[in-house]
């Protein structure tokens, strides 16, 4: 890829009370000749009021001094000459020291209004001399300016988090609100400007402070030359929060194409990106009046194909629990501030949020409070190796108590799939008639039949192959079928063994409405979708379907157990109500037998020494990410046995060696 001629490379913002300067002013006359150039100096009188003028430009010199990292080393050093969009001039030091930082251009953008004026400086580089300047090429990373996404942030945290957190850095750290606004609505520009320069751009504002970051960001847009409309959907600017109403009147003074209410059919026509700045984290419940008609008619673009941007949380998820409301904006891309917030991450919201990226503020890290839930990533997922003394049964060895006559199939995929995740020894515990229909396909597992009929229908000779004290982990349920005397066995294996164990499918059926039964019994995981869970909690989908999040926490508690919920994101909650989520999990795995395999990959991690919690977040990555594998060659579903082969590819970066058994 050949480098852009130039990009930016970095950014400063600052603001300025017009009244304190003005005093400084008066009290010392020599000030200003010390400040500004006289170039300067003649242009801001030659204004209505120098004074507004003069503190814009001495928050951009500030600026200017943030972008570089040293601070202002002279003030005349950098001069701005012209309106909001200043030409801008570098001399001495100061010009010495932007050639260091391989900067051969800064660009700044002013605005004010009574009270404050404030400066974004952003810093240009590019090769010099021809010798070629190395910049990143990824996807997340614009010069210095970086946009992470859930892999590189993984901490995720409740908008009450972040709230507070925002309490803080302006109460405590003394980091006015309106600073925190601007440094908002520059990651959002920025943004757009890196992902999609030159489109048409629709700001859509609602009242409240995520109004007011697109309010802001429409201005900076718009200053930079970026075509940009911003519709502010109230009836007049009176019903605006105090920060939205203050970057309102700084976009009117910046000449920004503003709509209050409305905007003509021809706009929405012709938009090529439209950003929702409707409601933010702290809204909940359903979108209503004017907010809903904006949310409806931003769907219909992006059904479409224009692309939407949300900021911060798309308008109508609920930011904490991740339920939506029925008019939700369904985004392409959501920049949220800080960090991902809880309800992104966790379905249903996770799937109006798109891709989720993360811009800093500026909330000081060391504030934070411990994460709500985390994202799991490559590094959280280790995979015990092979140890030099190991043999077939302490590698893991696995019980896979599954299949009938009907589904025989799915005995054999989580067989395959413990195997290639690492197990040394699986063993397949099958009735006679369910045995036939795997027992020709079968080379490395072992079979043992545990009943003479096509289902299991006695638990005891099950509960004898538990007791082997040799054996690792179980698997249970998967394609066992429904029948009563099946169900009877599986609850006496589960409840009279104590072995780590992956119960499934017909596994959970067996518990419907006794899921606080399995209190008490160690090391369980639970691997239910939505249907089987509210089978399980004896509670209609309907309601658990509203919130993964919530559903998986409850699960856990009442059951005693880990519970991983299957869907778009898997939600992995223990009970002591630590929850892991995996996001990157394709739709292409919507497909009959991979719940099977993901059975045998955990049960192979069980067996290998893993806590029930880190087997079920690990072994959802490691499904996951073959299922991403299988996608780029199979994008209209991969097939659970092609899954099973992708396993070791999954598994190879995750593999730690381990030492000889005897030195532990």
């Amino acid at each position: 890829m050949d480098a852009p001629p130039e990009f930016g490379a970095g950014c400063g913002l600052d603001l300025v009370e017009v009244a304190r300067l003005e005093r400084a002013l008066a009290r010392h006359p020599a000030l200003e000749q010390r400040l500004f150039t006289p170039a300067e100096i003649a242009y801001c009188r030659s204004r209505g009021r120098p004074a507004l003028h003069l503190a814009a430009r001495f928050a951009a010199k500030e600026a200017v001094g943030k972008l570089l990292g040293s601070g202002v080393l002279s003030w005349r050093e950098i001069e701005l000459t012209g309106g909001p969009l200043p030409r801008v001039a570098l001399s001495g030091r100061t010009l010495a020291l932007a050639a260091e930082r391989g900067i051969v251009k800064v660009q700044v953008s002013l605005s004010h209004v009574d009270s404050l004026a404030g400066a974004c400086a952003v810093a240009i580089a590019r090769p010099f001399g021809g010798a070629e300047m190395g910049y990143s090429s990824d996807d997340h990373d614009c010069g210095l300016a970086s946009f992470p996404g859930l892999e590189e942030r993984p901490a995720v945290f409740t908008p009450a988090q972040v709230r507070e957190l925002d309490r803080a850095t302006i109460e405590d750290i003394g980091v006015p609100g309106p600073v925190l606004m601007e440094r908002a609505a520059l990651g959002v520009g920025t943004f757009i400007q890196w992902r999609y320069p030159d489109r048409h751009t629709l700001i859509v504002c609602g009242p409240g402070n995520n109004g007011g970051d697109g309010l802001a960001a429409a201005r900076q847009l718009h200053l930079a030359g970026h075509p940009t409309v911003c519709m502010v959907a109230v009836a007049s600017a009176a019903e605006l929060s105090s920060d939205a109403a203050l970057n309102f009147t700084a976009a009117e003074k910046a000449g920004v194409n503003l709509r209050v209410g409305s905007v003509p059919d021809y706009l929405w026509d012709e938009a090529e990106l439209v950003v929702d700045c409707l409601l933010g984290t702290g809204a909940l419940g359903e979108i209503r009046g004017r907010l809903a008609e904006c949310a409806q008619r931003i769907n219909i673009v992006g059904a479409r194909g224009v692309p939407v941007l949300a900021v911060d949380v798309p308008s109508g998820v609920d930011a904490s629990m991740g339920s939506i409301a029925a008019d939700t904006v369904a985004a392409d891309v959501t920049i949220t501030f800080h960090a991902a917030k809880s309800g992104l991450v966790c379905p249903p919201g996770s799937e109006a949020a798109g891709e989720v990226v993360v811009w800093d503020i500026g909330l000081p890290a060391f504030l934070e409070p411990e994460p709500d839930l985390w994202v799991v990533t490559a590094d959280d997922v280790n995979v015990p190796g092979r140890r030099v003394d190991d043999h077939k049964y302490r590698a893991g060895f696995v019980a896979v108590l599954a299949g009938s006559k009907a589904y025989p199939g799915a005995a054999w995929l989580a067989a395959q799939a413990a195997y290639r995740t690492g197990a040394g020894y699986v063993r397949l515990l099958m009735a006679a008639g369910a045995a036939d229909g795997v027992r020709n396909r079968l080379v490395e597992a072992v079979l043992q039949e545990i009943g003479s009929g096509d289902y299991l229908d006695d638990a005891t000779p099950v509960l004898v192959a538990l007791a082997d004290e040799r054996l690792g982990a179980a698997v249970v349920g998967p394609g066992l079928g429904r029948d009563p005397a099946t169900m009877a066995a599986v609850k006496r294996a589960i409840l009279e063994s104590t072995v780590p164990a992956v119960l499934d499918a017909d596994g959970l059926v067996a518990f419907s409405g006794e899921a606080a039964s399995l209190k008490g019994r160690p090391g369980l995981v639970l691997t239910p979708h939505v249907g089987e869970l509210a089978g399980l909690l004896g509670t209609p989908v309907a309601e658990l379907a509203t919130s993964a999040l919530a559903a998986a926490r409850r699960a856990a508690e009442v059951a005693g157990q880990v519970v991983l919920l299957k869907g778009s994101s898997t939600v992995v909650a223990a009970p002591s109500g630590q929850v892991r989520v995996v996001v990157q999990g394709p739709p292409q795995l919507a497909s009959a037998g991979t719940g099977d395999v993901l059975s045998g990959v955990i049960g192979a991690l069980l067996s290998k020494g893993l806590e029930p919690f880190e087997a079920a977040y690990a072994g959802a990555w490691i499904h996951a990410e073959a299922g991403r594998l299988g996608a780029e060659t199979d994008p209209q579903g991969v097939m659970a046995g092609d899954l099973v082969e992708l396993l070791p590819e999954a598994i190879a970066d995750r593999i730690y060696e381990r030492r000889p058994s005897w030195t532990s």
